[in-house]
């Protein structure tokens, strides 16, 4: 007999249906929802919940798709799963604060062009359509992503901004930190801000004075910055940032100000940079402790300027040394709001944040090798007493403190751009470390021949010293175990004592003391340090060893008056005179230097006087700027480079903006008077001429 149509369908006896019953409530559901499951699958367990809109829809077209194929998904019905194809998470971070996070599971190999697709329909599955002219921007690492372009591999992150249209996209944007709207500013001061950033390079500190002028507040440091959005959202502290660095790196184009109340901020001056941190509105009513602001500046601050990536910044927010007039603040007292702090870190710390930070820096030309430096190259402090702002780079600093220190005593290194002594913790700033390292060990022999009794050991083998017993003449080296006669300061006299050395040596005695008396009769004795000085050729203004200025012949000091101007008051019976001395004496009440420019415009100087003067001045800038002899030009250069020569060469780097002018003025009063008071000769020609005396008055020298 032929089975019937419900056998071959696989009917079952009540007892059967009774225990498929069972099992599928098991599972979870009744006997017909068993049945259904063979087609719905795992979305059975959401029937009868509370969906929205988006996720029923998103259901139903499951079930549609898999009821329109059985036998694709007939493993449902088998019970075997298939694993899940791979997938790659995409996290996309806004570059704007108003719009979301969001993520994605793409298939390997997908492109850019997806991703928008996927974000238009999240915003329309929210019930915030975008409009069709609106424009995508992605961004990873800060380069702009290609619509074809293929996703990696791996799980990774990405920046995105959404504009109204494409040329919206790199637009600068600028509106009120606590407008709620985010209004647009001004048209006017919108415009002023735009054409400063992107056609003059503006900074922050630029962009503070110019909404400060604008808004007609007399302090610009009121003026708070924010960044909003980017890849780097929050205050604009340092005064020396690039804006439209901040733009390229930091992908922010939108920047909100507003006006603190007075005094509600701190300046910190560091590094040669200065920074401006206002602080939350409760900070500032309730006050703030050293120790929390030091934690901010270590977070906000110096982990905080890197274009991308993490920051190697490692030193400890206690290692940010703070000092106020001089006085390091202690952690624990409160921070004094409309101050001026100065921030100190160690040299690596230091190091580490200028070049984190050197992105953000301008360009400055150094004054020594005419390149333009980073301003993180630049030296932002010589010496702790300079009251001037350095145009030296690093490099040059660096190379002027190894020149130094092999021409002069190592407590006689000077600042190439003023007259102040550099320190022992300027040199280990600013030198390199082998220079650093002959020096410490130049300061560490001085610092132990101060020592009473403390003597070096003689060996050319041996660094070694010790304090000796000064009641033996015998010193004995307990580092190399050789020993020197104290009184006679040689190699100890073995078999013989200091009376019978004298005996055999007295020849000896005889001659040196014939050389010192010759020395005495040919040379003069430094009137500072008592060293003897030997001329043999060139002016008699000497310059010791020891940085001592003086006359050799009646020993008169050379002296600067405020103005920095060098001057020798000679005694009655020295045959050389110094003009100047009555005109820019300090001592004398009528010492003004203005009246020497006067006097000159009225031809009481003559034409050589001046050139003298100039060759003084020359030879001063010599002295104290290492390319001045380079920048000089040879014969064979003048018809080439007529215009190489100019009055600012004869001038000292060291010297202020008046001083320069005053020079530059000689200069000018020289060719003045030389040239008869106005004929049409060349204005640079007696300078020319005057070069040309000066290298032959030094050919004839030699």
């Amino acid at each position: 007999m032929a089975p019937s149509k419900d056998s071959k369908r696989g009917s079952k006896t009540p007892e059967s249906n009774i225990n498929n019953s069972n099992t599928s409530n098991a599972n979870g559901g009744g006997g017909n929802a068993g049945r259904d499951s063979r087609h719905t699958g795992l979305f059975l367990p959401l029937f009868g919940l509370r969906l929205s809109p988006r996720h029923k829809r998103r259901i139903e077209t499951e079930r549609d798709r898999m009821l329109s194929d059985p036998d694709r998904h007939s493993h449902l019905r088998r019970g075997r799963v298939t694993p899940p194809a791979p997938t790659v998470d995409v996290e996309l971070k806004p570059l704007d604060d108003r719009q979301p996070n969001m993520k994605f599971a793409l298939r390997p190999g997908s492109a850019v062009a997806k991703l928008e697709q996927l974000v238009r329909r999240r915003y329309q599955d929210n019930c915030h359509p975008i409009a069709t002219a609106a424009h995508f921007a992605f961004y990873v690492d800060g380069r702009v992503l290609n619509p074809e372009d293929v996703l990696p591999p791996t799980s990774f992150k990405i920046w995105y901004r959404m504009s109204r249209s494409s040329a919206e996209v790199d637009q600068w944007k600028f509106s009120q930190y606590k407008d709620a709207n985010n209004q647009p500013i001004p048209p006017e001061l919108a415009t002023q801000l735009v054409q400063a950033i992107d056609t003059g390079g503006a900074t922050v500190g630029e962009l503070r004075r110019k909404i400060a002028a604008f808004m007609s507040i007399s302090d610009p440091d009121r003026v708070l910055l924010v960044a909003r959005g980017g890849t780097r959202p929050g205050q604009l502290q340092g005064d020396s940032w690039v804006v439209s660095e901040i733009k390229r790196h930091w992908l922010c184009c939108w920047i909100s100000y507003h006006i603190a109340r007075t005094n509600a901020y701190a300046v910190i001056n560091g590094l040669g940079r200065r920074y401006v941190y206002h602080p939350e509105s409760h900070y500032f009513y309730d006050g703030m402790s050293v120790r929390r602001w030091q934690h901010h500046l270590d977070t906000r601050l110096f982990r905080n300027v890197r274009s991308r990536g993490k920051t190697g910044f490692n030193a400890h927010w206690s290692e940010i040394i703070l000092t106020l007039n001089d006085t390091r603040v202690s952690k624990t007292t409160r921070v004094c709001w409309g101050k001026t702090y100065e921030v100190e870190l160690s040299g690596q710390a230091a190091k580490i944040f200028s070049a984190e930070e050197a992105w953000l820096l301008p360009d400055e030309a150094c004054s020594v090798c005419l390149d333009s430096k980073n301003l993180s190259l630049m030296a932002y402090k010589i010496t702790s007493e300079c009251n001037h702002k350095p145009t030296i780079c690093n490099a040059c600093l660096s190379q002027w403190i190894a020149s130094e220190l092999e021409t002069k005593m190592w407590d006689r290194i000077k600042c190439p751009e003023c007259p102040k002594s550099l320190e022992f913790a300027d040199v280990q700033r600013n030198a390199s470390k082998s220079v650093f390292r002959r020096y410490d060990e130049l300061a560490t022999r001085a610092a132990l021949g101060n020592i009473p009794n403390f003597r070096w050991c003689k060996s050319s083998k041996c660094n070694s010293g010790q304090i000796d017993d000064v009641r033996c003449v015998r010193f004995k080296c307990k580092a190399c175990k050789n020993s020197h006669c104290i009184k006679h300061d040689v190699p100890w006299h073995s078999g013989e004592t200091c009376e019978e050395y004298d005996k055999r040596n007295t020849q000896k005695k005889k001659d040196e003391r014939a050389s010192e008396a010759e020395i005495t009769k040919s040379s003069k004795k430094c009137p500072l340090c008592n060293k003897a000085v030997h001329k043999f050729s060139g002016c008699n203004h000497i310059t010791c060893i020891c940085s001592h200025e003086w006359c050799y012949i009646c020993l008169a000091p050379f002296q600067r008056n405020e103005h920095g101007f060098l001057y020798c008051r000679h005694k009655p019976e020295c045959t050389e005179r110094d003009p100047f001395v009555d005109l820019i004496d300090p001592q004398n009440a009528n010492a003004d230097p203005r009246t020497f420019f006067e006097a000159a415009n009225h031809g009481l100087f003559p034409p050589q006087f001046f050139r003298n003067r100039l060759r003084v001045v020359r030879g001063r800038a010599a002295r104290h700027h290492l390319e001045a002899g380079a920048n000089e030009p040879g014969v064979g250069q003048m018809g080439r480079n007529p215009n190489r020569l100019h009055p600012d060469m004869f001038l000292p780097p060291w010297m202020q903006e008046a001083d320069r002018g005053m020079f530059v003025g000689v200069a000018g009063i020289a060719d003045h008077v030389a040239n008869g008071n106005g004929n049409d000769r060349d204005p640079m020609h007696d300078l020319r001429v005057l070069a040309q005396d000066m290298r032959a008055a030094r050919r004839e020298r030699a």
